[in-house]
């Protein structure tokens, strides 16, 4: 008897949200998972592809018979990657062109395509903006650029040739097996970066659970494939956990929750500002040719701590039967405890060396 389950393809299945999306499409027990990633999960449940997006022979062997398809895969913007508009640019731009491509030629009905809240920051508050906000256009680094590119061919092709696509805009994901931030902000506190709180630390920011952001995508594809799809194909969603927070208040909540100070000194803003530009601009460019610098030390880096950037989600509860499962306080202390490897242990280290 065939299996009535959905075949779904998982693009960065591998990766933060990828890994969390696939056990939730299992969790339902109306999917077969595959998962398509550059590289293999160490341990996988479902049937594993090691492919690249920019292999289109790869892509259409991985889609073929596929009845929706994820597209989570990206070049994000760590301190590595950045600055690289060559890998931006191939991954999110190209690598995007390929999938559409290879679902059309496959004959994929559906497509749900992982975005990006930041496609309409500009360095500029966001108050509370909704879906009708336009793209940014004057991107502050290449990630925001490639993404808005991306999301633009999606929507773009939704009609063209069967297919059906959405796309997501997930603000400031965390959770457990996140390789950015909590990471990041370890290491900044560990070298005494974080004592420091930029401006006067009121900005808000929303912040999404990465269990959310998979709900959000296991939603859109059941919606797709549903009597409202024609309400949802061709539309792009803000999803938030709902739950604005300080910016700093967060990262404080990180440092506390892992033992390490919160951040309390306060910098003037536009003195950081011109101290990043300049390094961006000027000092990492005349270096160039005798070393690389990879640093978080950028002005878009900067606006993002200090900007108020907060999203109507209303859209996405309306369309796609969105709501948050995971409240803020539930979903910061899951990740804290998925990070309690990083904990501050002075006290245990100077016990050591005592002994």
């Amino acid at each position: 008897m065939a299996s009535s389950k959905r075949r779904a393809l998982v693009t960065g299945g591998a990766g933060f949200l990828g890994q969390h999306l696939v056990q939730q499409l299992l969790d339902t027990a109306q999917y077969d998972v595959t998962i398509f990633d550059i590289k293999a999960p160490e341990d996988s449940k479902v049937t594993v592809v090691v492919g690249d997006l920019r292999r289109m022979d790869q892509l259409l062997a991985a889609v073929r018979g596929k009845d929706v398809v994820f597209h989570c895969a990206a070049a994000a913007p760590s301190a590595e990657n950045a600055m690289n508009n060559t890998l931006m640019q191939a991954v999110n731009v190209d690598g995007t062109a390929n999938i559409i491509k290879a679902c059309q030629e496959a004959q994929v009905p559906h497509l749900v395509y992982t975005s990006s809240a930041s496609v309409v920051f500009e360095g500029k508050p966001l108050h509370m903006v909704n879906e009708d906000q336009p793209y940014a256009t004057k991107p502050m680094d290449f990630y925001t650029c490639t993404k808005i590119r991306g999301e633009q061919l999606v929507l773009a092709a939704n009609g063209q040739a069967g297919l059906s696509t959405v796309a997501l805009r997930p603000s400031g994901i965390f959770g457990e097996g996140d390789p950015i931030f909590v990471p990041t902000v370890v290491k900044q506190a560990r070298a005494g970066k974080m004592k420091f709180v930029i401006g006067n630390g009121k900005n808000l920011m929303d912040w999404t659970y990465v269990g959310n952001v998979a709900q959000a995508h296991v939603q859109a594809a059941a919606a797709l494939a549903g009597p409202r799809s024609s309400r949802v194909a061709g539309r792009a969603y803000f999803i938030t956990n709902q739950d604005p927070r300080p910016f700093w208040g967060m990262m404080g909540d990180v440092c506390q929750g892992l033992g390490y100070a919160r951040p309390s000194i306060h910098l003037p803003f536009l003195l950081i500002l011109l101290v990043a530009a300049l390094f961006e601009y000027v000092i990492r460019p005349l270096l160039r040719p005798i070393k690389q610098l990879n640093s978080d030390f950028t002005v878009n880096r900067i606006l993002i701590a200090t900007t108020t950037r907060t999203f109507s989600a209303e859209r996405a509860h309306q369309d796609l039967g969105y709501q948050p499962r995971v409240s803020m306080s539930e979903a910061l202390a899951r990740t804290l405890q998925s990070f309690s490897h990083l904990q501050n242990r002075p006290q245990q280290a100077a016990d050591g060396k005592a002994a």
